[in-house]
């Protein structure tokens, strides 16, 4: 990551020190799936929760709903929930890899999402946004684009107090198959609905555990920005452009 410029003394930017910590903030927002036991005061829920809102919106709808789940009863359903879910997406080969051959960060990530899934009743708080389709606004990409943009503000603040998160979407594959039909699990779907009482055509578009991290932040591991950008037209190479 190379150093910010800084900017000039009439622009609307953070200080050298704010650019910084923003920057801090987004490369080291990593996935956290082993949290410590400890709760989570209301007032820091709070600070996420306001952050996430402050996000845009196709048309300003803010077509958003936060269920932020504490409750240990319904955490414990959610756990139960939450492994046969994990099953199913087991069983579906979602975590095996062509031909076999698994790398050893690969096996990490299923470690890690298998422990989160055999330890998520322990987890402090988990968050359920969920997305309020309209006509015009309904689920599919540009749905996405109205309530994904929540989520990540609400990421990035807990990571600013040090509250560790993942975004997980278990119930999606229990939904919809890849050509949008409901599959033989939408049972396990509606019974997740069932679970946090929310209303037929509002959407769960994830389920955020969140809590102090029982593992360190640090650097995430990304392909450089330039290997993946192009100049103009695709597959046209970034290169070194000045």
């Amino acid at each position: 990551m190379s150093t910010p410029i800084l900017p000039a003394p009439d622009a609307q930017a953070l200080n050298p020190t704010g650019i910084e910590q923003v920057s801090q903030c987004v490369r080291t927002l990593r996935s956290v799936r082993r949290f410590r036991s400890d709760d989570v005061p209301i007032t820091l829920l709070d600070f996420v929760l306001d952050h996430a809102v402050c996000a845009g919106s196709g048309s300003n709808r803010q077509p958003w709903r936060f269920i932020v789940v504490r409750d240990r009863t319904l955490r414990g359903e959610l756990g139960d929930w939450y492994r046969e879910a994990w099953q199913v997406l087991e069983n579906s080969g979602y975590t095996a890899r062509p031909g076999g051959s698994v790398r050893a960060s690969a096996r990490r990530i299923t470690a890690s999402a298998r422990y989160l899934a055999e330890h998520f009743e322990d987890v402090p708080v988990v968050v359920v946004p969920c997305f309020l389709p309209v006509p015009r606004n309904p689920v599919d990409l540009f749905g996405g684009a109205s309530i994904y943009p929540a989520v990540q503000n609400l990421l990035l603040a807990a990571r600013s107090v040090g509250l560790g998160t993942v975004l997980t979407t278990p119930h999606a594959i229990c939904a919809l198959d890849r050509t949008g039909r409901p599959t033989a699990h939408e049972a396990l779907y509606l019974r997740l609905c069932e679970l946090l009482a929310i209303p037929a055509g509002v959407v769960p578009a994830a389920l955020i555990p969140m809590g102090w991290p029982a593992e360190t932040f640090g650097p995430s591991r990304r392909r450089p920005a330039r290997e993946m950008t192009y100049r103009d037209r695709w597959a046209q190479e970034w290169g070194n452009v000045q």
